[in-house]
C-alpha cells in the first residue's frame, strides 16, 4: 500500500489524468481519488510559483475527470473533487488569480449541474454550497458577468435536478440564488437584481411543473425577500418585477391545484403590492439587455 500511495504522490500531470479516466472506465474509486489529489496537489503548486496558466489547465483537467465521475454517479468522487476546486479557487483569490478563479467557479458548477443531472443530490447540493462560498471569498466588487454567471450556474443545477425528479437540488438551487438576488439587491444593483428574479422565475415555473410545493414556496419567499430589499434601496424596476414574478407563479400554483405555495406567493404579493410603479418602454429594453446577456454568458459556460 505504502509504495503505491508513493508511486500517486508523484505522478506527473499527463499520469494522473491518464489514470484518472482509466479508473473511471473500471470503477475504481480509490484510483480516481490519488489521481485527483495528485492533479490538486499540481495545481496548487503552480500557484505557489506563479504559474497561472499551467494551474487553469489542471481546475480543467479536475473538472473533466470529476464529471465524468459523476456521469458514472460516483458521488463520493463527486463530492471530493468540488472541495478541491473549492479549495483551489481560495487559493486563487488570496493571490490575486482572477482567471484561475473564474475556472474553478464555473468548473465547480457545471460538475454540480452534470451531478444535479445524474441525481446525485448530495454531489450537487455541495456544489452549490461551494459556490457561495466562493461567492463570498471572490473580490468585494463583483463584476455584472461574473454575478449573472454565478446566478446561472446555480439555476442550472436547480433545472438540472428538476428534471431529474430531485425537489430538494431545485429547493438548494433555489435558496442559493434567493441569497444572491438579496446580496445584489443591497448593493444597488438592480440590472443584476432584475437577472436574478428571471432566473428565479424560470426554477419556480419548472418546480410548478414538477408539483414541488416546498420548493415553489421557497422560490416565492425568496422573491418577497428580493423585492422588500428592492424597495428598501429605490430600485422601484426590481420592485416590481418581483410583484410580476410573483403573480406568474400565483397562477401557475393555482393551476396546478398547488394549496400551499399558491398562498404562500400570494401572501408574498400582496406585501409588496401599492408600491405605484408601472411598466415602461425602458423596462422592456432593459429586460431584453438582461436577456440577450444571460444568453450570451450561458453560451460560454454551458458545455
Amino acid at each position: 500500500m505504502e509504495r503505491g500511495e508513493k508511486r500517486m504522490i508523484t505522478l506527473n500531470e499527463a499520469e494522473a489524468v491518464e489514470i484518472g479516466y482509466s479508473a473511471i472506465e473500471e470503477k475504481e474509486e480509490n484510483r480516481v481519488f490519488q489521481a485527483l489529489d495528485s492533479l490538486t496537489g499540481i495545481a496548487a503548486g503552480f500557484f505557489s510559483e506563479n504559474e497561472d496558466a499551467d494551474a487553469q489547465r489542471v481546475i480543467l483537467s479536475i473538472e473533466s475527470i470529476a464529471r465524468a465521475a459523476a456521469e458514472n454517479e460516483m458521488e463520493l468522487v463527486t463530492i471530493n473533487s468540488v472541495l478541491a476546486l473549492g479549495k483551489l479557487a481560495r487559493t486563487a483569490a488570496e493571490n490575486g488569480y482572477e482567471s484561475a478563479l473564474s475556472k474553478a467557479f464555473i468548473a465547480t458548477g457545471r460538475l454540480g449541474r452534470t451531478a444535479a443531472a445524474h441525481s446525485l443530490e448530495t454531489g450537487s447540493k455541495v456544489a452549490a454550497t461551494t459556490l457561495m462560498e466562493m461567492w463570498n471569498f471572490s473580490p468585494q466588487q463583483q463584476t455584472r458577468e461574473k454575478i449573472i454567471t454565478f446566478s446561472l450556474l446555480l439555476k442550472e443545477i436547480g433545472i438540472s435536478g428538476a428534471r431529474q425528479g430531485s425537489e430538494e437540488i431545485v429547493l438548494n438551487a433555489a435558496t442559493s440564488l434567493g441569497e444572491i438576488g438579496k446580496k445584489v439587491a443591497a448593493e444597488n444593483f438592480e440590472f443584476e437584481t432584475i437577472s436574478t428574479l428571471l432566473l428565479l422565475e424560470e426554477i419556480g415555473k419548472l418546480a410548478a411543473e414538477k408539483y414541488f410545493d416546498e420548493a415553489l414556496s421557497s422560490t416565492a419567499l425568496s422573491i418577497e425577500e428580493i423585492g422588500k430589499l428592492s424597495l428598501k434601496k429605490g430600485l422601484h424596476e426590481a420592485a416590481l418585477q418581483s410583484q410580476w414574478v410573483l403573480e406568474t407563479l400565483r397562477i401557475q400554483a393555482e393551476e396546478q391545484l398547488m394549496t400551499n405555495s399558491s398562498i404562500v406567493a400570494e401572501m408574498a404579493l400582496d406585501s409588496l403590492k401599492g408600491t405605484g410603479f408601472k411598466d415602461s418602454e425602458e423596462k422592456v429594453e432593459k429586460f431584453q439587455e438582461i436577456k440577450d446577456l444571460q444568453k450570451k454568458i450561458q453560451s460560454t459556460i454551458i458545455v
